[in-house]
């Protein structure tokens, strides 16, 4: 039988493919082991071609997910359900995401402390840029420049997109060049 984790995921891809979506992340969180306390379904979406998705889509994945959830009834909780764009720090889930974002800023949080790479103590936690992604593990060239951190994927408890100031500038260059095409094209159809 799947987990609820694996249902979780299942009902969310489907619900987001519904409407040209791909799930990147879906996490259930809050509560407590008691069972007070209340729970929040997280979804995040992204286009095909990893842009980010409308509110207007967002919306109405939201509204197909929370039908099917309340069928299925796998979370007996009170939840809020959250769908959104994984945004800025989008969330490294995958082998196939490190080898996406191969050369871009991260940070990775570990399950257990590993030796620093300039033997200085250890590290919980690191930002550099991605690089050498297998299937097995990921090297960061760490921003502090003590060199380079080798960890297999199964070493991570947590990963996501850390920009880098240069990084935002370029997308912030990008989102504007797009917002002026798209006055543009808008202007000419008036005329």
């Amino acid at each position: 039988m799947a987990t609820l984790a694996e249902q979780i995921n299942q009902l969310a891809g489907a619900a987001l493919a519904a409407h040209g979506l791909v799930l990147v992340h879906a996490r259930l969180s809050g509560g407590t082991a008691s069972g007070r306390g209340k729970l929040t379904l997280d979804v995040m979406a992204e286009m095909p071609d990893g842009t980010s998705p409308t509110l207007e889509l967002c919306t109405q994945a939201s509204r197909t997910l929370s039908a099917q959830m309340d069928v299925s009834d796998i979370i007996k909780s009170p939840y809020t359900l959250e769908v959104g764009s994984a945004g800025l720090e989008r969330p490294l889930t995958k082998p196939a995401d490190y080898v996406r974002f191969n050369g871009k800023q991260a940070k990775i949080t570990l399950h257990r402390p590993v030796p620093a790479p300039n033997g200085k103590g250890v590290l919980g936690s690191a930002v550099g840029l991605i690089s050498q992604p297998t299937d097995d593990d990921v090297t960061l060239t760490l921003k502090d420049g003590t060199g380079t951190l080798t960890v297999r994927h199964d070493q991570i408890h947590h990963a996501h997109l850390s920009p880098s100031a240069e990084e935002l500038r370029e997308m912030m260059k990008a989102a504007t060049a797009k917002a002026e095409a798209l006055k543009e094209s808008a202007d000419s159809d008036t005329e």
